[in-house]
């Protein structure tokens, strides 16, 4: 491909790329002696797509053209000590309450109460815990917190972190109770504004659980198959809840979208590049991408062909699938045509 199809590919200039070739970084697959067009191929993706992570970690262009095990060492160490500094820093911030007038009121800390510790199996909600007792209980499927686990020392996970009689969802405190092992959690602003309804919970077990031990892990040992119809590069257009929803000329998502790119190689590579700049190289298999949020999962894609264009969707699995169990909608990508 050219120079601009290759710049247009990883939503950089052609000045950038002239600038990595003039430091060494890559170098075109080909140049005409008689025009000085540049062409570049898959090798040249893949060199592009290391100048891109690696910057995104923080490497300087140097440092990334002489990349070796020892200097990964060095900054595998002073990244480790920067997120320990950090982690120190978050949970004092967070410990934080301060007034309108910018003065620390109070200091959470940790409360520890032996028999919220371990995993709870949702029963129902109600309106009151007084309702739960009459054996009124109302659908609501805004509520997808199944299972909740309480760790030791109260350590956080997904967006759930806990104090005695405090349950944190999102931040917020919504105050529980336990009655012989049913626990009735008061779920405070995820349902609307002023109103608050009653989560009833049974203890399933004791057990000091840890994240690694209840996050879902996808089978991702797949077997290659190839999917030429998918084999291309895609550019995100829209955030849906089902793929049925999905309309050409009115999106569903007002907001900025996190997966920006995405391209499918014939030997099932997938590179995928993030708003934030994060570039990450998987792999696929006919019909699903593996890890295309977090690890260990497995996200099913299904092509559409609208208005002579051809769409991916695909499942995006993020903490509400790996902890929660839930898919709670895919992104829309549409497949770039390439000149």
């Amino acid at each position: 491909m050219k120079i601009g199809d290759f710049a247009k590919i990883f939503d950089v200039s052609i000045k950038t790329i002239r600038f990595y070739e003039e430091k060494g970084l890559i170098n075109p697959s080909y140049i005409d002696i008689y025009t000085g067009y540049r062409y570049y191929d898959d090798e040249n993706i893949k060199q592009m797509c290391k100048i891109l992570a690696f910057k995104n970690l923080g490497l300087e262009l140097k440092e990334i053209k002489n990349i070796d095990s020892e200097l990964i060492q060095l900054k595998i160490k002073e990244y480790e000590e920067n997120i320990n500094k950090i982690k120190s820093n978050i949970n004092i911030l967070k410990s934080l309450s301060i007034d309108n007038n910018g003065e620390v009121i109070d200091m959470k800390t940790f409360v520890n109460d032996q028999n919220a510790i371990g995993k709870w199996q949702l029963i129902g909600i109600s309106n009151t815990k007084e309702d739960y007792l009459k054996g009124k209980l109302i659908e609501d499927n805004d509520y997808i917190i199944d299972e909740l686990y309480l760790m030791k020392n109260g350590e956080s996970y997904w967006v759930i972190s806990w104090s005695k009689n405090i349950i944190y969802i999102n931040g917020k405190e919504n105050p529980y109770e336990i009655d012989n092992d049913i626990m009735y959690v008061t779920i405070n602003g995820l349902f609307d504004t002023d109103e608050s309804k009653v989560a009833i919970y049974k203890k399933i077990d004791n057990k000091e659980y840890t994240k690694n031990e209840i996050k879902i892990k996808d089978n991702i040992n797949l077997s290659f198959e190839s999917d030429e119809k998918a084999i291309g590069f895609y550019k995100s257009v829209d955030y849906i809840r089902n793929i049925d929803s999905f309309n050409v000329d009115n999106k569903s998502y007002d907001g900025e979208l996190y997966l920006d790119r995405l391209s499918l190689s014939p030997d099932g590579n997938v590179t995928i590049n993030y708003k934030d700049g994060i570039v990450k190289n998987t792999n696929y298999s006919k019909d699903y991408i593996v890890n295309i949020v977090l690890q260990d999962t497995l996200c099913k894609y299904i092509l559409k062909d609208i208005n002579n264009k051809t769409y991916m969707f695909v499942e995006w699995k993020s903490g509400d699938y790996v902890y929660g169990k839930h898919v709670l909608g895919y992104y829309v990508l549409e497949k770039l045509e390439l000149k």
